[in-house]
């Protein structure tokens, strides 16, 4: 199996800094975790870097980095197109969407850049799985965005043609997105994604901490999608947040203070009957009302560390990213497996400190993840 972390936690927009990225952060994890064998990276592509990377020489310089540091592409990050280390992401991180001319010439640039790295036969890029959902969520707004990742496929096709690389578009499902639980991904590819192009060059990415989120079963989804011939071209390893009873003000203070304006940190609350809660941000529950606060539960779209297990009232939901491996490895659903806790950042600064340095947090888990696996 490929086993890396996204480089989306580290900084960086233009070429010249995520060549600073590879050379210093990706190269000291890598020296902990595989200072002997190659080491594949989830590499994180936003749109200044995909245009820089449309001229040869500059494509030239990262395939040197690469080389000369032993690394090579497995998976790509093409969700985020603009700044992801902005002052304030929060819902924009989905634009463009995939109603959008920006979008397809987005991905096929980073497609392009991708196939020429090194790297293995079979490679990803994860995107947004459609848009916003208040915005996307009608039939014309599903048809186009059908019609548009259709054509990308199409894109992807052609550059299997010219280089041999296979390359699948992997959407990336998550709470408030066009596509957000696993029955719903189904659905909409009987129903939109059904040609043998398509099937072929669109995927899944599974992400454990999104589908955490909603309370599904890790293993339920998977199987699910397996049945349905929906492929899992990758799993992002990732935890979410969790607090059981969330009525005592001590549960709600540790998840409260994970509330900050950077990124969106999207609410399922789960009661004792009837469907789901849900609250677009964090902070929209700061004044729960008495159905959130008799819930059994409360899940949060952050991404926190993969080993870490919480602290006090404050749980994670790493149980469910180890089950989700454990099927994907048993049942061979997946093999391209990508590290991702890019809100390091934001993590509040006792419990960061706490944690350590963020490569020795990232080589952590890396040590949780192989121990799952039972690779050395």
């Amino acid at each position: 199996m490929h086993i890396g972390y996204c480089t989306n936690v580290h900084p960086g927009e233009q070429l010249d800094e995520i060549l600073a990225v590879l050379e210093t952060h990706v190269v000291e994890v890598k020296r902990r975790v595989s200072p002997d064998q190659p080491f594949g990276l989830g590499l994180r592509l936003g749109n200044a870097a995909a245009r820089d990377l449309e001229r040869p020489d500059q494509r030239r310089r990262l395939i040197d980095a690469c080389a000369r540091n032993d690394l090579y592409v497995f998976t790509v990050n093409g969700f985020p197109y603009g700044d992801f280390a902005a002052d304030e992401v929060k819902t924009e991180v989905y634009a463009p969407d995939w109603r959008s001319e920006a979008r397809v010439a987005y991905t096929l640039r980073v497609a392009r850049a991708t196939a020429a790295l090194p790297g293995s036969p079979v490679r990803t890029i994860s995107t947004v799985a459609g848009g916003f959902r208040p915005d996307t969520d009608d039939d014309a707004a599903h048809a186009l965005i059908a019609a548009n990742l259709t054509r990308a496929a199409e894109g992807l096709r052609q550059i299997e043609d010219e280089t041999g690389v296979e390359i699948r578009l992997c959407l990336e499902p998550e709470p408030w997105t066009t596509l957000e639980r696993t029955e719903g991904v189904i659905r909409y590819f009987e129903r939109h994604l059904q040609s043998p192009l398509a099937r072929r060059y669109l995927a899944l990415c599974y992400d454990c901490c999104h589908q955490a989120v909603y309370f599904e079963d890790p293993a339920e989804s998977l199987r699910a999608l397996k049945a349905a011939d929906v492929t899992v071209g990758k799993i992002q390893v990732s935890s979410a947040l969790h607090i059981d009873q969330p009525r005592r003000p001590e549960a709600r203070a540790a998840l409260m203070a994970f509330d900050e304006p950077r990124y969106l940190h999207q609410l399922v609350g789960k009661p004792a009957e009837g469907p789901l809660l849900r609250a677009v941000d964090l902070r929209d529950v700061a004044e729960p009302s008495a159905a959130w606060l008799d819930a059994e539960a409360w899940r949060c779209h952050f991404h926190v560390p993969i080993w870490w297990t919480g602290d006090g009232p404050l749980g994670t939901t790493r149980a469910d990213w180890i089950r989700a491996v454990q099927v994907a490895q048993a049942e061979q659903i997946c093999d391209q497996l990508e590290i991702e806790t890019y809100s390091w950042g934001v993590i509040p600064d006792a419990e960061r400190a706490a944690m350590g340095s963020l490569h020795a947090c990232v080589a952590s888990e890396f040590e949780a993840l192989r121990a799952v696996l039972g690779a050395p």
